[in-house]
Protein backbone atom coordinates (compact mmCIF):
# COMPACT_ATOMS: atom_id res chain seq x y z
CA UNK A 1 0.00 0.00 0.00
CA UNK A 2 1.11 3.56 -0.74
CA UNK A 3 0.04 6.73 1.01
CA UNK A 4 -1.59 9.20 -1.34
CA UNK A 5 1.47 11.47 -1.54
CA UNK A 6 3.79 8.61 -2.45
CA UNK A 7 1.30 7.22 -4.98
CA UNK A 8 0.92 10.67 -6.57
CA UNK A 9 4.71 11.11 -6.92
CA UNK A 10 5.18 7.67 -8.47
CA UNK A 11 2.39 8.29 -10.99
CA UNK A 12 3.42 11.91 -11.69
CA UNK A 13 0.07 13.41 -10.75
CA UNK A 14 -0.90 15.78 -7.96
CA UNK A 15 -2.58 14.83 -4.70
CA UNK A 16 -5.33 17.29 -5.64
CA UNK A 17 -5.95 15.32 -8.85
CA UNK A 18 -6.31 12.06 -6.91
CA UNK A 19 -8.78 13.72 -4.53
CA UNK A 20 -10.77 14.93 -7.55
CA UNK A 21 -10.79 11.49 -9.16
CA UNK A 22 -12.02 10.07 -5.85
CA UNK A 23 -14.89 12.58 -5.74
CA UNK A 24 -15.90 11.61 -9.29
CA UNK A 25 -15.78 7.95 -8.40
CA UNK A 26 -13.33 7.02 -11.13
CA UNK A 27 -10.39 6.19 -8.83
CA UNK A 28 -11.18 5.69 -5.18
CA UNK A 29 -8.48 4.84 -2.60
CA UNK A 30 -7.99 1.16 -1.96
CA UNK A 31 -8.30 1.86 1.75
CA UNK A 32 -8.96 4.82 4.02
CA UNK A 33 -7.69 4.68 7.59
CA UNK A 34 -10.74 5.11 9.82
CA UNK A 35 -8.72 6.78 12.59
CA UNK A 36 -6.30 9.09 10.71
CA UNK A 37 -8.25 9.50 7.45
CA UNK A 38 -5.11 8.68 5.47
CA UNK A 39 -5.81 7.39 1.96
CA UNK A 40 -3.91 4.40 0.66
CA UNK A 41 -3.54 3.14 -2.91
CA UNK A 42 -2.36 -0.22 -4.18
CA UNK A 43 0.11 -0.94 -6.99
CA UNK A 44 -2.69 -2.51 -9.04
CA UNK A 45 -4.44 0.89 -9.17
CA UNK A 46 -1.62 2.33 -11.26
CA UNK A 47 -3.11 0.52 -14.25
CA UNK A 48 -6.50 2.15 -13.70
CA UNK A 49 -4.86 5.57 -13.33
CA UNK A 50 -2.98 5.04 -16.61
CA UNK A 51 -6.28 4.22 -18.30
CA UNK A 52 -7.87 7.40 -16.96
CA UNK A 53 -4.90 9.51 -18.10
CA UNK A 54 -5.04 7.88 -21.56
CA UNK A 55 -8.70 8.85 -21.94
CA UNK A 56 -7.97 12.37 -20.69
CA UNK A 57 -5.08 12.72 -23.16
CA UNK A 58 -7.40 11.52 -25.93
CA UNK A 59 -9.71 14.46 -25.25
CA UNK A 60 -12.42 12.83 -23.15
CA UNK A 61 -13.87 15.05 -20.41
CA UNK A 62 -13.80 13.82 -16.82
CA UNK A 63 -17.58 13.41 -16.84
CA UNK A 64 -17.27 11.24 -19.98
CA UNK A 65 -14.50 9.22 -18.33
CA UNK A 66 -16.65 8.75 -15.22
CA UNK A 67 -19.49 7.46 -17.39
CA UNK A 68 -17.17 5.05 -19.21
CA UNK A 69 -15.71 3.59 -16.02
CA UNK A 70 -19.07 3.37 -14.23
CA UNK A 71 -19.89 0.45 -16.51
CA UNK A 72 -16.62 -1.30 -15.55
CA UNK A 73 -15.68 -2.20 -19.14
CA UNK A 74 -12.93 -4.77 -19.80
CA UNK A 75 -9.52 -3.57 -20.97
CA UNK A 76 -10.29 -4.73 -24.52
CA UNK A 77 -13.29 -2.39 -24.69
CA UNK A 78 -11.22 0.52 -23.39
CA UNK A 79 -8.56 -0.11 -26.03
CA UNK A 80 -11.21 -0.19 -28.77
CA UNK A 81 -12.63 3.15 -27.62
CA UNK A 82 -9.18 4.71 -27.61
CA UNK A 83 -8.41 3.30 -31.07
CA UNK A 84 -11.63 4.86 -32.40
CA UNK A 85 -10.67 8.17 -30.78
CA UNK A 86 -7.19 7.98 -32.30
CA UNK A 87 -8.70 7.53 -35.78
CA UNK A 88 -10.96 10.55 -35.21
CA UNK A 89 -7.97 12.64 -34.12
CA UNK A 90 -5.93 11.51 -37.14
CA UNK A 91 -8.75 12.54 -39.47
CA UNK A 92 -9.10 15.89 -37.69
CA UNK A 93 -5.33 16.40 -37.92
CA UNK A 94 -5.40 15.64 -41.65
CA UNK A 95 -8.13 18.24 -42.17
CA UNK A 96 -6.22 20.81 -40.10
CA UNK A 97 -3.02 20.14 -42.07
CA UNK A 98 -4.95 20.74 -45.30
CA UNK A 99 -6.33 23.93 -43.80
CA UNK A 100 -2.82 25.06 -42.81
CA UNK A 101 -1.63 24.33 -46.35
CA UNK A 102 -4.38 26.51 -47.82
CA UNK A 103 -3.59 29.24 -45.31
CA UNK A 104 0.13 29.18 -46.17
CA UNK A 105 -0.76 29.37 -49.86
CA UNK A 106 -2.97 32.40 -49.26
CA UNK A 107 -0.25 34.09 -47.18
CA UNK A 108 2.21 33.62 -50.04
CA UNK A 109 -0.30 34.90 -52.59
CA UNK A 110 -0.77 38.06 -50.53
CA UNK A 111 3.00 38.60 -50.47
CA UNK A 112 3.21 37.68 -54.15
CA UNK A 113 0.50 40.13 -55.15
CA UNK A 114 -1.82 37.29 -56.22
CA UNK A 115 -1.57 35.24 -59.41
CA UNK A 116 -1.87 37.09 -62.74
CA UNK A 117 -4.41 36.03 -65.32
CA UNK A 118 -3.44 32.94 -67.30
CA UNK A 119 -1.31 33.79 -70.35
CA UNK A 120 -1.77 37.55 -69.84
CA UNK A 121 1.02 39.90 -68.83
CA UNK A 122 0.28 42.05 -65.79
CA UNK A 123 2.27 44.37 -63.55
CA UNK A 124 1.94 44.03 -59.81
CA UNK A 125 3.66 44.81 -56.51
CA UNK A 126 5.14 42.15 -54.21
CA UNK A 127 6.08 42.08 -50.53
CA UNK A 128 9.30 40.68 -48.99
CA UNK A 129 9.38 36.88 -48.82
CA UNK A 130 11.49 35.09 -46.20
CA UNK A 131 13.34 32.24 -47.87
CA UNK A 132 16.16 29.74 -47.71
CA UNK A 133 18.10 29.22 -50.92
CA UNK A 134 21.02 27.50 -52.59
CA UNK A 135 22.76 29.18 -55.51
CA UNK A 136 24.91 27.30 -58.03
CA UNK A 137 26.04 27.25 -61.64
CA UNK A 138 24.70 24.20 -63.44
CA UNK A 139 25.38 22.62 -66.81
CA UNK A 140 22.60 20.03 -66.78
CA UNK A 141 18.97 19.84 -65.68
CA UNK A 142 19.93 16.69 -63.76
CA UNK A 143 21.90 18.86 -61.32
CA UNK A 144 18.73 20.52 -60.04
CA UNK A 145 17.44 17.50 -58.11
CA UNK A 146 20.46 17.23 -55.79
CA UNK A 147 20.33 21.00 -55.14
CA UNK A 148 16.70 20.81 -54.01
CA UNK A 149 17.52 17.76 -51.86
CA UNK A 150 20.45 19.53 -50.20
CA UNK A 151 18.40 22.66 -49.53
CA UNK A 152 15.43 20.80 -48.07
CA UNK A 153 17.64 18.53 -45.96
CA UNK A 154 19.32 21.58 -44.44
CA UNK A 155 15.99 23.27 -43.72
CA UNK A 156 14.80 20.11 -41.96
CA UNK A 157 18.06 19.82 -39.98
CA UNK A 158 17.53 23.34 -38.62
CA UNK A 159 13.95 22.60 -37.64
CA UNK A 160 12.71 24.97 -40.33
CA UNK A 161 9.27 24.87 -41.86
CA UNK A 162 8.81 25.31 -45.59
CA UNK A 163 5.80 27.04 -47.01
CA UNK A 164 4.56 26.98 -50.58
CA UNK A 165 5.19 27.44 -53.42
CA UNK A 166 8.88 26.91 -54.12
CA UNK A 167 10.67 28.90 -56.82
CA UNK A 168 13.88 29.40 -58.76
CA UNK A 169 15.80 32.58 -59.47
CA UNK A 170 17.73 33.00 -62.71
CA UNK A 171 20.78 35.22 -62.27
CA UNK A 172 21.86 34.64 -65.86
CA UNK A 173 20.37 33.42 -69.11
CA UNK A 174 19.57 29.72 -69.00
CA UNK A 175 22.35 28.46 -71.27
CA UNK A 176 23.50 25.11 -69.95
CA UNK A 177 26.40 24.90 -72.42
CA UNK A 178 28.17 27.84 -70.76
CA UNK A 179 26.65 27.34 -67.31
CA UNK A 180 23.42 28.74 -65.87
CA UNK A 181 23.61 30.76 -62.64
CA UNK A 182 20.46 29.69 -60.77
CA UNK A 183 19.13 29.73 -57.23
CA UNK A 184 16.67 27.18 -55.82
CA UNK A 185 14.45 28.83 -53.24
CA UNK A 186 12.08 27.60 -50.53
CA UNK A 187 9.91 30.17 -48.74
CA UNK A 188 10.05 29.54 -44.96
CA UNK A 189 8.00 30.66 -41.97
CA UNK A 190 10.86 31.63 -39.59
CA UNK A 191 14.51 32.53 -40.03
CA UNK A 192 17.39 30.30 -38.91
CA UNK A 193 21.18 30.44 -39.48
CA UNK A 194 22.50 29.53 -42.92
CA UNK A 195 25.88 28.04 -43.77
CA UNK A 196 28.53 28.44 -46.45
CA UNK A 197 26.12 27.09 -49.10
CA UNK A 198 22.64 27.84 -47.81
CA UNK A 199 21.45 31.45 -47.53
CA UNK A 200 18.53 32.58 -45.37
CA UNK A 201 17.25 36.04 -46.29
CA UNK A 202 14.27 38.06 -47.46
CA UNK A 203 13.61 38.24 -51.16
CA UNK A 204 13.16 41.98 -51.64
CA UNK A 205 9.80 43.60 -52.25
CA UNK A 206 9.27 44.75 -55.82
CA UNK A 207 7.30 47.90 -56.58
CA UNK A 208 6.90 46.90 -60.21
CA UNK A 209 7.17 43.35 -61.46
CA UNK A 210 5.86 41.98 -64.77
CA UNK A 211 4.20 38.58 -64.50
CA UNK A 212 2.80 35.92 -66.76
CA UNK A 213 1.45 32.44 -65.95
CA UNK A 214 2.46 29.43 -68.00
CA UNK A 215 0.01 26.53 -67.97
CA UNK A 216 1.55 23.28 -69.18
CA UNK A 217 4.82 21.32 -69.29
CA UNK A 218 8.22 22.94 -68.99
CA UNK A 219 9.00 21.83 -72.54
CA UNK A 220 6.63 24.52 -73.84
CA UNK A 221 7.66 27.30 -71.46
CA UNK A 222 10.14 29.00 -73.86
CA UNK A 223 7.24 30.50 -75.84
CA UNK A 224 5.86 32.07 -72.66
CA UNK A 225 9.28 33.51 -71.87
CA UNK A 226 9.49 34.90 -75.39
CA UNK A 227 6.13 36.64 -74.91
CA UNK A 228 7.08 38.40 -71.69
CA UNK A 229 10.56 39.32 -72.95
CA UNK A 230 9.01 40.88 -76.03
CA UNK A 231 6.54 42.82 -73.85
CA UNK A 232 9.33 44.11 -71.56
CA UNK A 233 11.36 45.29 -74.55
CA UNK A 234 8.43 46.88 -76.40
CA UNK A 235 7.36 48.83 -73.30
CA UNK A 236 10.79 50.30 -72.64
CA UNK A 237 11.59 48.38 -69.47
CA UNK A 238 14.75 46.55 -68.45
CA UNK A 239 15.40 43.79 -65.97
CA UNK A 240 16.07 45.02 -62.41
CA UNK A 241 17.01 41.69 -60.77
CA UNK A 242 16.93 37.94 -61.26
CA UNK A 243 13.95 36.44 -63.05
CA UNK A 244 11.68 34.54 -60.68
CA UNK A 245 10.03 31.27 -61.65
CA UNK A 246 7.32 30.26 -59.17
CA UNK A 247 5.85 26.75 -59.17
CA UNK A 248 2.22 26.99 -58.12
CA UNK A 249 1.44 23.46 -59.31
CA UNK A 250 3.97 20.83 -60.32
CA UNK A 251 4.76 17.12 -60.18
CA UNK A 252 4.06 16.99 -56.42
CA UNK A 253 0.40 17.89 -57.12
CA UNK A 254 -0.36 16.17 -60.43
CA UNK A 255 0.95 13.42 -62.70
CA UNK A 256 -0.14 15.37 -65.78
CA UNK A 257 2.44 17.95 -66.97
CA UNK A 258 -0.32 19.70 -68.92
CA UNK A 259 -1.74 20.77 -65.54
CA UNK A 260 1.46 22.43 -64.31
CA UNK A 261 1.07 26.10 -63.33
CA UNK A 262 4.25 28.20 -63.39
CA UNK A 263 4.42 31.94 -62.82
CA UNK A 264 7.26 33.91 -64.45
CA UNK A 265 8.20 37.26 -62.89
CA UNK A 266 10.42 39.99 -64.31
CA UNK A 267 11.43 42.76 -61.83
CA UNK A 268 11.33 45.99 -63.81
CA UNK A 269 13.13 49.29 -63.95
Amino acid sequence: MFRIGDFARMCDVSVKTLHHYDELGILEPDRVDGFTGYRYYSASQMGRLNQILAFKEAGFSLSEIAEVFSNKPPAEALVLMLEEKAEQLEQALKLEQQRIGRLRTNIFLIKNGGIPLMNEITIKKTQPILAASLRATIHSIDELGPLWEELNAYIDSRGGRRTIPCMMLYHSAFHLETGADIEVVEPITKAFPGNDRISVYELPAEEKIACIVHNGPFSTIPSTYAAIEKWVDENGYSLKGPVREIYHKGDWATDDPDEYVTEIQYPLK
